[in-house]
């Protein structure tokens, strides 16, 4: 008599299929990113020009002031230069902070790297004043570059993308690692900073082919940090701070989320739009 071989049952298996708290059996496993996926190619396939697509979703987020703003090819980036390096910097730190682990940090970054960031925001704010200064017609220390908005906006994108990880990690899991800090120290640090010189190099080179590239990356860097606050408040107002294990049960929270991020996006974007049409503003220069 020949040995049976046994047959697979889901509710045994389950178990072990959610040591990531990833059920593979349930179409929910996959809502977040077929959600993501159909948004993108909703976006891709709508019938107007990409240029004019996405300095429509960026509207609200940014003046996108075109003498503020870098220039591929022919085509004016959707985000002023400031802006660009903070959602450029935004997402290659988290893409780092991601592959490292450090999304189930549950430490804060040593004083040394908290000062240094601190050190990153100041500057942006001492050159966005400077840049004010100019505005007014007053005195200023030096003449304003879009050189020194894209730098300076990196570093304070970096400064945002250890924040959002230090949020989304102590918000949403029960496990993590308490000995680990999201970013170990400054030699960490500037292995980020380091990263963010390919894209300023990228974006000052003003290659054309580069533009449909860039803003793709900056519309997704937009859309992740609107949706990773927007999932932070939706898990504290259900008070489940805390209680997730794995990405497979954040499925539900995280599409609700993307969904809440881009309403905001696509809120703002209408509601400039109007306010411009109401009032007859000039376009910026």
């Amino acid at each position: 008599m020949g040995t049976e071989m046994p047959v697979p049952d889901a509710a045994t298996d389950r178990p072990r299929l959610n040591r990531l708290g990833l059920d593979r059996l349930s179409p929910r496993a996959y809502l977040f990113p077929l959600a993501a996926l159909g948004i993108t190619a909703c976006f891709l396939a709508a019938p107007w020009p990409f240029e004019h697509k996405v300095h429509a979703a960026l509207h609200g987020l940014c003046a996108q002031r075109p003498s503020h703003s870098f220039v591929l090819g022919d085509r004016t980036l959707p985000f002023d230069a400031r802006m660009t390096g903070i959602y450029a910097g935004f997402l290659l730190t988290s893409a780092y902070l991601a592959a490292r682990g450090r999304y189930r940090a549950f430490e804060l970054p040593p004083l040394s790297v908290l000062t240094t960031l601190g050190a990153f925001v100041a500057a942006l704010a001492v050159d966005g004043t400077n840049a004010l200064l100019v505005d007014l017609g007053l005195w200023h220390p030096y003449a304003p570059d879009n050189r020194f908005r894209l730098v300076t906006g990196l570093l304070t994108g970096i400064a945002l993308g250890a924040i959002v990880c230090f949020l989304l990690s102590s918000t949403l899991w029960r496990n993590g690692r308490w000995s680990q800090p999201v970013i170990g120290g400054i030699g960490e640090l500037t292995i980020v900073v380091v990263l963010q010189i390919p894209f300023a190099l990228a974006v000052l080179s003003e290659a054309a082919w580069l533009y449909g590239p860039v803003s793709i990356a900056l519309l997704a860097s937009a859309t992740a940090v609107l949706a990773a606050l927007a999932l932070v408040v939706v898990v504290l107002i259900r008070g489940e701070d805390r209680r997730f294990s794995g990405i497979g049960q954040l499925q539900m929270h995280a599409t609700a989320a993307l969904l809440l991020g881009l309403a905001m996006m696509a809120a703002t974007a209408g509601a400039r739009f109007l306010l411009e049409r109401a009032t007859g503003a000039p376009p910026l220069t």
